[in-house]
């Protein structure tokens, strides 16, 4: 362009052609408020439109030679140059008259995304003597806060991507490299800060679940059955009026008047705490932490029967230090919405949920028999339910395609979940139970 030849790797490489493009709009725009009266001007401004033309036109035929004959960036450069660090965000520059500028603008700003059997790949190739040079797809996740990436283009980037010889330059966010793929041993959640909180002294914390869940639906979020129950509950005890409110008459009795038993589990729940029972009471209470305890315990026997043929008994004598935790966990588990504000319904977890997931893949509570083959987190214990949340809210989306239809929601295999070095699959049922959740090595 201008007689200057400008070589595809040149950092500059677009910036004549942007200021030439600028100068044919504005020339053109010239142009317009001319009548034909003035054919001299008219004649000169079109001479210089005409020129313009050529220039860019010479420049695009010869830079179209250039990228047939290479490209810049190959799936396997990528990969060991940013895909493979976990905090890599890179900003993506096109080439500028590339199929993917075209589809996606010049610029976007994100991770690159990777199938397990594609990560374990590259991990290969990046590792061998001769390593090859692909122009291949390139999946990506974008920013949320990039204002120009609208969902059906953040979709397709996900889903279908652009090809790496599209790529003129990448600019990687300035932070050290990262790497937690087959990274052996417990891990750490990144970018965690633990925050100490101290509950008041005079306040009974089972009274501000009320304000939390009424706040919820107020909002227009709904709450899982579990913590219905709860809010009604807590409600009739530490607001006595409110048995006259709509939705504790709706949610609280039976058709016959009478308090359901779970509401009425966490009314004398409530009173407990505050050394509130009288002796009937207590007596009742009793009653029913019984029954929720026969209930628990007879998924733990189902559990241990599908994975180690064992009975409760034997259990509790071969593994003393698991089955006490797990009779704490009994009577102190509640179902738990651990998300709502980004799905449809609330994604939560129950009991059985529980059981499935620790004593199959947590290396703390994992038994012998079937499980012993199964992977574990690298998580502490208690990190576990922070990696599920994490997990849920990663996928929220593909969630609420599938709940929008009725249907349960899997990511397994290839297309698992991947996070922090480990790819995870879950199962999520069609009311928002989660019903699976594990890693894979």
């Amino acid at each position: 362009m201008f007689g200057v030849k400008q070589k595809l790797t040149d950092s500059t490489l677009y910036l004549l052609h942007d200021m030439i493009e600028y100068k044919l709009q504005e020339t053109e725009n010239l142009l317009s408020q001319y009548s034909n009266n003035e054919p001299e001007i008219i004649n000169n401004l079109n001479k210089q439109i005409d020129y313009y033309k050529n220039e860019l036109s010479e420049f695009e035929k010869d830079l179209e030679i250039q990228r047939s004959q290479m490209f810049q960036f190959s799936v396997e450069e990528l990969y060991s140059m940013y895909g493979q660090f976990e905090n890599r965000f890179i900003e993506v520059e096109f080439h500028k008259l590339s199929d993917s500028a075209k589809k996606f603008g010049r610029t976007i700003s994100g991770t690159i995304i990777y199938f397990k059997s594609e990560r374990e790949n590259l991990e290969l190739i990046i590792k061998s003597d001769s390593v090859p040079r692909t122009n291949g797809l390139v999946r990506f996740e974008p920013t949320s806060f990039n204002p120009n990436v609208e969902n059906d283009i953040k979709n397709e980037l996900q889903n279908n991507g652009f090809m790496s010889g599209d790529i003129f330059q990448v600019h990687p966010v300035n932070m050290p490299p990262l790497k937690a793929f087959n990274q052996e041993g417990k891990k750490e959640i990144p970018n965690t800060i633990a925050i100490n909180i101290t509950p008041p002294k005079d306040i009974n914390p089972k009274s501000i679940w009320i304000g939390l869940f009424k706040q919820r639906l107020s909002n227009g979020y709904l709450l899982i059955d579990e913590e219905m129950n709860k809010l009604c509950g807590y409600s009739l005890y530490f607001e006595p009026k409110s048995i006259n409110a709509e939705l504790i008459k709706l949610n609280a009795f039976n058709e016959d008047g009478s308090i359901k038993k779970n509401v009425r589990f966490y009314e004398l729940d409530a009173k407990l705490d505050e050394y509130n029972l009288s002796q009937n009471e207590l007596l009742e209470y009793s009653n029913l932490l019984n029954e929720k305890v026969l209930v628990r315990n007879e998924l733990i026997k189902i559990e241990l029967k599908s994975s180690t043929n064992k009975t409760l008994e034997k259990f509790a004598e071969e593994y003393p230090q698991i089955f006490k935790e797990l009779q704490k966990l009994v009577i102190n588990f509640d179902d738990e919405a651990l998300e709502f504000y980004k799905t449809i319904r609330p994604i939560y977890w129950d009991f059985k949920s529980y059981l499935h997931i620790y004593l199959r893949h947590c290396e703390e509570l994992q038994l012998e028999g079937n499980n012993k083959t199964k992977t574990t987190f690298q998580y502490s214990q208690k990190e576990i339910k922070r990696i599920l949340k994490i997990a849920i809210e990663k996928i929220h989306e593909k969630i609420n395609d599938r709940l929008s239809q009725s249907k349960e929601c899997r990511i397994y295999g290839d297309r698992s979940l991947y996070f922090n070095g480990n790819y995870y699959a879950i199962n999520i049922d069609k009311d928002g139970r989660v019903a699976a959740f594990h890693p894979y090595e």
